[in-house]
Protein backbone atom coordinates (compact mmCIF):
# COMPACT_ATOMS: atom_id res chain seq x y z
CA UNK A 1 0.00 0.00 0.00
CA UNK A 2 3.02 2.11 0.66
CA UNK A 3 4.48 1.76 -2.59
CA UNK A 4 1.36 3.16 -4.35
CA UNK A 5 1.95 6.84 -2.69
CA UNK A 6 5.56 6.43 -3.17
CA UNK A 7 5.51 8.64 -6.27
CA UNK A 8 3.34 11.49 -4.24
CA UNK A 9 4.89 14.18 -1.62
CA UNK A 10 3.14 14.39 2.02
CA UNK A 11 1.79 17.99 1.05
CA UNK A 12 -0.33 16.62 -1.97
CA UNK A 13 -1.39 14.01 -0.16
CA UNK A 14 -2.30 15.96 2.94
CA UNK A 15 -4.37 18.69 -0.08
CA UNK A 16 -6.30 16.13 -1.47
CA UNK A 17 -7.44 14.84 2.03
CA UNK A 18 -8.35 18.00 3.09
CA UNK A 19 -10.48 18.70 -0.08
CA UNK A 20 -12.45 15.06 0.09
CA UNK A 21 -13.24 16.13 3.68
CA UNK A 22 -14.32 19.71 2.40
CA UNK A 23 -16.45 17.93 -0.32
CA UNK A 24 -18.34 15.05 2.36
CA UNK A 25 -18.55 18.20 4.44
CA UNK A 26 -20.81 20.03 2.04
CA UNK A 27 -22.28 16.84 0.92
CA UNK A 28 -23.11 15.90 4.22
CA UNK A 29 -24.89 19.47 5.08
CA UNK A 30 -26.91 20.54 1.36
CA UNK A 31 -26.85 16.93 0.09
CA UNK A 32 -24.73 18.39 -3.32
CA UNK A 33 -21.84 19.52 -4.44
CA UNK A 34 -19.10 16.55 -3.60
CA UNK A 35 -17.29 16.89 -6.95
CA UNK A 36 -17.91 20.30 -7.90
CA UNK A 37 -15.77 21.20 -5.02
CA UNK A 38 -12.99 18.58 -4.84
CA UNK A 39 -12.44 17.90 -8.30
CA UNK A 40 -11.40 21.88 -9.33
CA UNK A 41 -9.34 21.94 -5.68
CA UNK A 42 -7.52 18.31 -6.61
CA UNK A 43 -6.79 19.72 -10.03
CA UNK A 44 -4.96 22.03 -8.80
CA UNK A 45 -2.45 19.53 -7.77
CA UNK A 46 -3.11 16.45 -9.92
CA UNK A 47 -4.21 16.11 -13.70
CA UNK A 48 -8.06 17.09 -13.85
CA UNK A 49 -8.90 13.33 -15.31
CA UNK A 50 -7.09 11.96 -12.64
CA UNK A 51 -9.08 14.10 -9.76
CA UNK A 52 -12.27 13.27 -11.91
CA UNK A 53 -11.67 9.17 -11.27
CA UNK A 54 -10.64 9.40 -8.21
CA UNK A 55 -14.27 10.38 -7.25
CA UNK A 56 -15.70 7.40 -8.52
CA UNK A 57 -16.10 5.18 -5.60
CA UNK A 58 -16.89 8.43 -3.02
CA UNK A 59 -19.70 9.10 -4.88
CA UNK A 60 -21.80 6.40 -5.28
CA UNK A 61 -21.19 5.37 -1.45
CA UNK A 62 -21.96 8.95 -0.94
CA UNK A 63 -25.66 9.15 -2.67
CA UNK A 64 -26.36 5.28 -1.73
CA UNK A 65 -25.32 5.82 2.12
CA UNK A 66 -27.59 9.27 1.97
CA UNK A 67 -30.44 7.77 0.05
CA UNK A 68 -30.63 4.95 2.18
CA UNK A 69 -31.05 7.34 5.34
CA UNK A 70 -34.00 8.98 3.44
CA UNK A 71 -37.20 9.04 4.61
CA UNK A 72 -40.15 7.79 2.86
CA UNK A 73 -37.49 6.78 -0.05
CA UNK A 74 -40.58 4.65 -2.13
CA UNK A 75 -42.64 7.69 -2.30
CA UNK A 76 -39.32 9.81 -3.52
CA UNK A 77 -39.04 7.11 -5.77
CA UNK A 78 -42.71 7.17 -7.40
CA UNK A 79 -42.62 10.83 -7.28
CA UNK A 80 -39.22 11.40 -9.63
CA UNK A 81 -39.08 7.89 -11.34
CA UNK A 82 -39.79 9.91 -14.69
CA UNK A 83 -36.26 12.07 -14.17
CA UNK A 84 -35.02 8.80 -13.42
CA UNK A 85 -35.57 7.43 -16.53
CA UNK A 86 -34.48 10.53 -18.37
CA UNK A 87 -30.83 10.79 -16.95
CA UNK A 88 -30.20 7.46 -18.06
CA UNK A 89 -31.16 7.89 -21.57
CA UNK A 90 -29.86 11.11 -21.78
CA UNK A 91 -26.44 9.65 -20.27
CA UNK A 92 -26.50 7.30 -23.14
CA UNK A 93 -26.88 9.80 -25.55
CA UNK A 94 -24.47 12.31 -23.88
CA UNK A 95 -21.72 9.26 -24.15
CA UNK A 96 -22.74 8.51 -27.97
CA UNK A 97 -22.12 12.09 -29.10
CA UNK A 98 -19.00 12.64 -26.73
CA UNK A 99 -16.88 12.22 -29.64
CA UNK A 100 -18.67 14.85 -32.07
CA UNK A 101 -20.04 17.93 -30.27
CA UNK A 102 -17.84 20.99 -29.60
CA UNK A 103 -17.55 20.04 -25.34
CA UNK A 104 -15.85 23.97 -24.59
CA UNK A 105 -19.18 25.32 -26.13
CA UNK A 106 -21.50 23.28 -24.46
CA UNK A 107 -19.72 23.89 -20.87
CA UNK A 108 -19.78 27.84 -21.50
CA UNK A 109 -23.31 27.76 -22.51
CA UNK A 110 -24.57 25.42 -19.82
CA UNK A 111 -22.04 27.18 -17.08
CA UNK A 112 -23.54 31.05 -17.96
CA UNK A 113 -27.71 29.49 -18.11
CA UNK A 114 -26.95 27.89 -14.52
CA UNK A 115 -25.03 31.11 -12.99
CA UNK A 116 -28.30 33.23 -14.63
CA UNK A 117 -30.89 30.41 -13.02
CA UNK A 118 -28.99 30.81 -9.75
CA UNK A 119 -29.52 34.64 -9.60
CA UNK A 120 -32.83 34.59 -10.58
CA UNK A 121 -33.56 32.41 -7.82
CA UNK A 122 -31.98 33.94 -5.30
CA UNK A 123 -33.84 37.15 -6.38
CA UNK A 124 -37.70 38.17 -6.00
CA UNK A 125 -38.34 36.66 -9.70
CA UNK A 126 -38.49 32.73 -8.66
CA UNK A 127 -39.61 30.14 -11.65
CA UNK A 128 -41.57 27.58 -9.89
CA UNK A 129 -42.70 24.42 -11.71
CA UNK A 130 -46.98 23.83 -10.98
CA UNK A 131 -47.95 20.88 -9.41
CA UNK A 132 -49.18 18.87 -13.31
CA UNK A 133 -45.47 19.93 -14.70
CA UNK A 134 -43.40 17.99 -11.96
CA UNK A 135 -43.00 14.38 -13.94
CA UNK A 136 -43.17 16.39 -17.05
CA UNK A 137 -40.87 18.69 -16.02
CA UNK A 138 -38.50 16.23 -14.44
CA UNK A 139 -38.22 14.06 -17.78
CA UNK A 140 -37.32 17.04 -19.48
CA UNK A 141 -34.63 17.45 -16.80
CA UNK A 142 -33.57 14.44 -16.48
CA UNK A 143 -32.84 14.06 -19.84
CA UNK A 144 -30.49 17.62 -20.03
CA UNK A 145 -28.73 16.30 -16.73
CA UNK A 146 -27.62 12.79 -18.44
CA UNK A 147 -26.58 14.70 -22.02
CA UNK A 148 -24.65 17.42 -20.09
CA UNK A 149 -23.56 14.37 -17.69
CA UNK A 150 -22.52 12.06 -20.05
CA UNK A 151 -20.67 14.61 -22.09
CA UNK A 152 -18.89 16.32 -19.42
CA UNK A 153 -19.49 14.42 -15.81
CA UNK A 154 -21.41 17.12 -14.55
CA UNK A 155 -24.62 15.98 -13.46
CA UNK A 156 -25.50 17.84 -10.74
CA UNK A 157 -26.71 20.92 -11.39
CA UNK A 158 -29.91 20.73 -13.73
CA UNK A 159 -30.79 18.25 -11.28
CA UNK A 160 -30.28 21.15 -8.87
CA UNK A 161 -31.77 23.56 -11.00
CA UNK A 162 -34.91 21.14 -11.41
CA UNK A 163 -35.13 20.38 -7.56
CA UNK A 164 -35.31 23.98 -6.04
CA UNK A 165 -38.11 24.89 -8.93
CA UNK A 166 -40.55 22.51 -6.64
CA UNK A 167 -42.77 24.51 -4.62
CA UNK A 168 -42.85 23.91 -1.01
CA UNK A 169 -40.13 21.29 -1.21
CA UNK A 170 -37.78 21.15 2.05
CA UNK A 171 -33.82 20.61 2.70
CA UNK A 172 -34.96 16.57 4.01
CA UNK A 173 -37.38 16.11 0.56
CA UNK A 174 -34.01 17.83 -1.38
CA UNK A 175 -31.46 15.99 0.32
CA UNK A 176 -33.69 12.41 -0.41
CA UNK A 177 -34.81 13.09 -3.86
CA UNK A 178 -31.14 14.84 -5.05
CA UNK A 179 -29.57 11.52 -3.15
CA UNK A 180 -31.92 9.29 -5.67
CA UNK A 181 -31.02 11.24 -8.67
CA UNK A 182 -27.60 10.88 -8.05
CA UNK A 183 -27.53 7.05 -7.65
CA UNK A 184 -29.01 6.89 -10.89
CA UNK A 185 -26.27 8.93 -12.73
CA UNK A 186 -23.28 8.21 -10.90
CA UNK A 187 -23.45 4.20 -11.18
CA UNK A 188 -23.36 4.24 -14.58
CA UNK A 189 -21.07 6.87 -15.14
CA UNK A 190 -18.52 5.28 -13.02
CA UNK A 191 -19.07 1.89 -14.95
CA UNK A 192 -18.22 3.49 -18.06
CA UNK A 193 -15.06 5.04 -16.45
CA UNK A 194 -14.26 1.09 -15.53
CA UNK A 195 -15.39 0.04 -19.02
CA UNK A 196 -13.06 2.72 -20.87
CA UNK A 197 -9.84 2.11 -19.02
CA UNK A 198 -10.19 5.63 -16.69
CA UNK A 199 -10.87 3.52 -13.62
CA UNK A 200 -8.21 1.21 -13.63
CA UNK A 201 -6.76 -1.00 -10.98
CA UNK A 202 -4.30 1.65 -9.21
CA UNK A 203 -6.89 4.23 -9.78
CA UNK A 204 -9.84 2.04 -8.23
CA UNK A 205 -7.87 1.65 -5.22
CA UNK A 206 -7.14 5.54 -5.06
CA UNK A 207 -11.13 5.87 -5.31
CA UNK A 208 -11.75 3.55 -2.65
CA UNK A 209 -9.29 5.14 -0.14
CA UNK A 210 -11.02 8.49 -0.89
CA UNK A 211 -14.21 7.76 0.56
CA UNK A 212 -12.56 7.82 3.79
CA UNK A 213 -12.58 11.81 4.11
CA UNK A 214 -15.41 11.86 2.14
CA UNK A 215 -17.12 10.04 4.35
CA UNK A 216 -15.79 11.67 7.52
CA UNK A 217 -16.67 14.71 6.57
CA UNK A 218 -20.07 13.84 5.62
CA UNK A 219 -20.71 12.83 8.80
CA UNK A 220 -19.86 16.38 10.40
CA UNK A 221 -21.74 17.55 7.66
CA UNK A 222 -24.88 15.93 8.11
CA UNK A 223 -24.83 17.31 11.91
CA UNK A 224 -24.44 20.79 10.63
CA UNK A 225 -27.84 20.51 8.26
CA UNK A 226 -30.07 19.86 11.60
CA UNK A 227 -29.17 23.88 12.65
CA UNK A 228 -30.13 25.32 8.83
CA UNK A 229 -33.38 26.61 8.05
CA UNK A 230 -35.12 26.05 4.82
CA UNK A 231 -34.73 29.25 3.65
CA UNK A 232 -31.13 29.26 4.46
CA UNK A 233 -30.56 26.05 2.90
CA UNK A 234 -32.53 27.18 -0.40
CA UNK A 235 -30.02 30.17 -0.76
CA UNK A 236 -26.77 27.88 -0.03
CA UNK A 237 -28.40 25.58 -2.51
CA UNK A 238 -28.70 28.65 -4.99
CA UNK A 239 -24.72 29.56 -3.99
CA UNK A 240 -23.66 25.69 -4.64
CA UNK A 241 -25.22 26.53 -8.11
CA UNK A 242 -23.09 29.45 -9.23
CA UNK A 243 -20.33 27.20 -7.94
CA UNK A 244 -21.46 24.74 -10.47
CA UNK A 245 -21.88 27.24 -13.13
CA UNK A 246 -18.26 28.40 -12.74
CA UNK A 247 -17.00 25.08 -12.59
CA UNK A 248 -18.47 24.37 -15.96
CA UNK A 249 -16.60 27.36 -17.03
CA UNK A 250 -13.25 26.44 -15.76
CA UNK A 251 -13.54 22.92 -17.29
CA UNK A 252 -14.24 24.72 -20.57
CA UNK A 253 -10.95 26.58 -20.51
CA UNK A 254 -8.80 23.71 -19.12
Amino acid sequence: MICLFADYELWLIAWCFFALSCGGFIKGALGVGTPLLTVPMMALVLPPQMAIAIMAIPVVIANLWQFSQAERSSAVVRRFWPTFVGILFGTWVGVKILSVIDEQTLLITVGIAVIAFALLQGSSYRFYLSESMIKPGGSLFGLSSGLIGGISSFFGPMLMVYLISIRGLDKRQFVSAISFLYVSAVVPWTINLYLFGILDEEMLIYSTLAAIPVTLGMVLGQRIRGHISDEKFKMLIIGILVVSGASMLWRAFQ
